[in-house]
């Protein structure tokens, strides 16, 4: 058996485009799929493992490369007085709050943790906590993840003269004094200690398989169509 393929130069073109950006949108999400599976295997080792129990056992983890985002966390530490805090827009039902974020220390290491939950209306009279004794910062340690462009783009403008932010360290400018900002300290409200706080794990969908198969099925059914229109038109044969 002998084939006989004259292709059409107009069409061959078109779906040779067509092919080609179809199998680079599979192509990413198999790079998804790959990023997502090690990111949530990352996580459930993370809240899974035990409390950290101080800011230099923090950075040991992270020096290792062990996962720490969304770790529980029991950290002893100290206000730094007079350093800089913020607000941070905290979606929530029934109003408009902010995150308050100030600045800690544990033993000349500077960090920053979320301590307080404040409504809108309450945030100009808001009064500075002059912690000076040692406090606990128990809840989950979080990571500051970079915005990305077409973030940056849609997400609120920061207004630091009236000190709102909508996103940790929005500015790039929360750290200029030498306190840490690729992690931070979720404070919440726990009786006792680490150990008794919920496991926190996000719901994070993982459907980039189902797209990536998406992706490659558009392209075989695409060259089937261009076969059966070139077989159609008696530009493919068999004989």
């Amino acid at each position: 058996m002998k084939l006989h393929f004259k292709p059409m130069p107009w069409l061959t073109v078109s779906v040779a485009i067509c092919l080609a950006i179809l199998i680079s949108l599979g192509t990413w999400q198999y790079q998804r799929l790959q990023w997502k599976t090690a990111y949530l295997a990352d996580v459930d080792a993370a809240v899974s493992a035990p409390p950290l129990m101080s800011w230099a056992q923090l950075r040991s983890e992270i020096e290792q490369d062990k996962p720490v985002d969304f770790r529980r966390a029991d950290i002893p530490a100290q206000a730094v007085i007079g350093a800089p805090a913020y607000f941070v827009y905290q979606p929530r039902k029934g109003g408009i709050y902010w995150r308050y974020f100030q600045q800690v220390t544990e033993e000349g290491r500077r960090f920053f943790a979320a301590t307080e939950s404040v409504p809108d209306a309450d945030k100009t009279s808001f009064e500075t906590p002059n912690q000076t004794a040692q406090m606990r910062l128990t809840g989950y340690v979080r990571k500051n993840e970079p915005m990305g462009f077409v973030e940056s783009l849609v997400k609120s403008k920061a207004s630091p003269a009236q000190n709102r932010y909508f996103k940790f360290d929005q500015t790039d400018a929360w750290g200029r004094d030498g306190a840490a900002t690729d992690y931070y300290i979720d404070v919440v409200s726990v009786n006792g200690a680490a150990s008794d706080l919920p496991v926190k794990r996000p719901e994070i969908r993982n459907n980039h398989l189902d797209y990536m198969l998406t992706w490659y099925s558009f392209a075989v059914i695409l060259l089937i169509i261009y076969f059966i229109l070139h077989y159609r038109a008696g530009r493919l044969k068999f004989s």
